[in-house]
């Protein structure tokens, strides 16, 4: 999370290190990689990191891979997709209070177009982007199964048959 001070950096390095939390969460359990989740974002608050990046992590990448996890368990596609795109919404709108709260920045009010058609046209542009992410996050846990997942836990001295 440190990396984030670059600029470019400010969305890629929230994502990855939710990314990683895939990784406790098939080996030990949810709760295993809610608990790192939340010692990570304790640190974010106190490391000096871009607090944009922050509230992205915080707020929804950090533990939407775990929440992705559990909400994929379900036996309902479309409950599945409401569920997620309903958790990424409130997140998401959450989030930005958040940012214009502590950061003092308000994008919509320089818009030309109107605050509220800004909020809503990025708002449907961030729900396809997040559904892109959520397409990732499943490749990334389909790769994990299928190349790494031995390689981890021989690293991590897990022994045994999975």
């Amino acid at each position: 999370m440190l990396a984030t001070n670059l600029p470019i950096m400010l969305y890629a390095v929230p994502a990855v290190a939710g990314a990683l939390f895939i990784i406790p969460a098939i080996e030990f359990g949810s709760r295993w990689a809610l608990l790192c989740y939340i010692i990570t974002a304790l640190l974010c608050l106190i490391l000096p990191i871009e607090r944009e990046a922050m509230v992205i992590f915080i707020g929804f990448l950090g533990y939407y891979p775990i929440l992705k996890m559990l909400i994929e368990r379900l036996a309902s596609r479309v409950v599945e997709y409401f569920l997620k795109i309903a958790a990424f919404n409130v997140a998401i709108v959450a989030s930005y209070y958040v940012i214009i709260k502590l950061m003092g920045i308000n994008a919509f009010e320089a818009s030309p177009f109107g605050a509220r058609i800004t909020a809503l046209v990025l708002l449907l542009l961030g729900n396809i982007a997040f559904l892109a992410v959520d397409f990732a996050f499943t490749g990334l846990i389909k790769a994990y199964f299928m190349k790494w997942r031995s390689k981890v836990r021989k690293m991590m001295g897990l022994s045994g048959k999975y």
